[in-house]
């Protein structure tokens, strides 16, 4: 098991983490299996996406439509309760195939650490699990 820091630079912020992630993997010689990702945070994410030409910001935007403007119950900081709604709907975990020591993503696809109330500094556990 390992674990990345990512300090984030701005309140929402979409981080490419597919170089670390496959830096873990060559780091381990780790050639098949499953790489198993989670954000133990209530106001980030972890999902897969296309980054550059704007799709970082894209889906930024797409955050922020899918949850309406309500009355927020959130008795910490209502300001910042859409975070953890959005942050629900993403996901705190992935699970990517592992090929010949690469992950196993479409040409487009990179691993994503979905920033939605920073900056902070966020942690995210990496588990390498072996095929049988």
């Amino acid at each position: 098991m390992e674990t990345l820091r990512i300090e984030t630079k701005r309140l929402q912020q979409v981080v490419d983490l597919t170089e670390k992630v496959h830096t873990i993997i060559q780091k381990r010689h780790f050639k098949e299996g499953v790489c198993s990702l989670f954000l133990p945070h209530t106001t980030a994410a972890l999902t897969t996406g296309e980054v550059g030409e704007g799709t970082d910001e894209d889906l930024l935007e797409v955050a922020e439509k899918m949850i309406p403007k309500i009355r927020f119950r959130h008795a910490h900081d209502p300001s910042h309760a859409w975070s953890h709604m959005a942050a629900s709907i993403f996901g705190a975990s992935l699970h990517l195939p592992v090929n010949n020591g690469a992950l196993c993503l479409g040409t487009w696809q990179s691993v994503l650490l979905v920033e939605l109330d920073g900056p902070r500094e966020r942690t995210i556990t990496v588990t390498l699990l072996s095929s049988l």
